[in-house]
């Protein structure tokens, strides 16, 4: 039997959605019936390393702790993240008491885009800064090791990305980092950013700091944000894109496309990850995502590595 390439995989376990984001009209999608069932995730390849249950929200799934339990005996070796808007508080909570039983080391990322009312505005939820506020700590109680806020940043919110990175430092928790992207398929709508260059220093401002940490994990934080500045910048990727090959996005009937951003389907999960057809490579190069990166860091981790050492040695000594 083939053997699937396939490490990474982003996996939309439903497209509904209990938010009203400016940038994704998931939540207006009306193909909500015949979601991917327990039996359907056996096809998932044993050898993954790394799967991001997504949505619309992933925790509007009732069976939510069974998907996890079934994923995590499928694929032993791989590291599971959902990622959630947070808002709906008990009903995470009541999950997740479930679900780090199955997996204590899984992931929660809850997404937060500004501070106050600017975060409201951008996810159409009044009182939803306090929602994932009360989420997060909930979470932390319950003995979640591995929370994250993720930060999405467009024109609208250049001014938030500091004042999240400054409460994610003081929640002791991590900030993932993304821009806004278009996809007819999957956010339902074009995104168009107008303020590169704004955007683009406040990325720089946050290689600096990261890249200034003894820790490791911060300083691959950093070349991924300097790959996102410059697709911001360019519209070109840092390194080069494996979606189809390496990494894909799965939705919730199954149909397999390179990522998130493409219409293009490859395959169906019920038929295997082993025979995906060839993906455009000009429709995957449109993106700089984690579940895109990640994929390409790991292959071209030397170049990185030289990278790094070069940013430190900047940072340290000046130009």
């Amino acid at each position: 039997m083939k053997k699937s390439t396939i490490s990474d995989v982003v996996l939309a376990v439903t497209y509904r959605c209990n938010s009203r984001c400016r940038m994704c009209n998931i939540w207006q999608r009306k193909d909500n019936s015949g979601e991917l069932t327990l039996a359907d995730l056996a096809n998932l390849p044993v050898s993954l390393k790394n799967i991001n249950l997504s949505g619309g929200e992933p925790f509007l799934r009732m069976d939510l702790p069974q998907i996890v339990a079934v994923i995590k005996k499928r694929c032993p070796q791989a590291k599971i993240a959902i990622s959630s808007n947070g808002f709906a508080t008990e009903i995470i909570l009541a999950k997740m008491k479930e679900i780090i039983g199955i997996d204590p080391q899984i992931t929660v990322a809850l997404s937060l885009d500004g501070i106050g009312q600017a975060h409201d505005e951008i996810r159409g939820i009044p009182g939803g800064f306090e929602k994932v506020l009360a989420t997060l700590h909930g979470l932390r109680q319950l003995g979640v090791k591995n929370l994250r806020l993720a930060f999405t940043i467009g024109d609208y919110n250049i001014d938030q990305l500091k004042k999240v990175y400054e409460l994610a430092q003081k929640e002791k928790v991590e900030m993932t980092l993304a821009a806004v992207h278009s996809s007819e398929n999957y956010f339902g709508q074009k995104n168009k950013i107008n303020a590169g260059e704004k955007i683009a220093a406040e990325l720089e401002w946050l290689v600096k700091k990261e890249i200034s940490s003894w820790n490791p994990k911060r300083w691959l934080r950093a070349y991924f944000t300097a790959g996102l500045k410059k697709f911001v910048l360019s519209g070109e990727r840092l390194l080069p894109d494996y979606s189809g090959k390496l990494s894909c996005f799965i939705d919730p009937l199954g149909d397999v496309y390179p990522s998130d951003i493409s219409a293009e389907k490859i395959g169906n999960l019920r038929s295997g990850l082993e025979n995906l057809s060839a993906p455009d490579r000009k429709v995957c190069d449109q993106s700089w995502m984690i579940c895109t990166a990640r994929p390409a860091i790991k292959k071209h981790f030397y170049s990185v590595i030289f990278w790094i050492i070069g940013r430190k040695i900047i940072n340290i000594f000046g130009k």
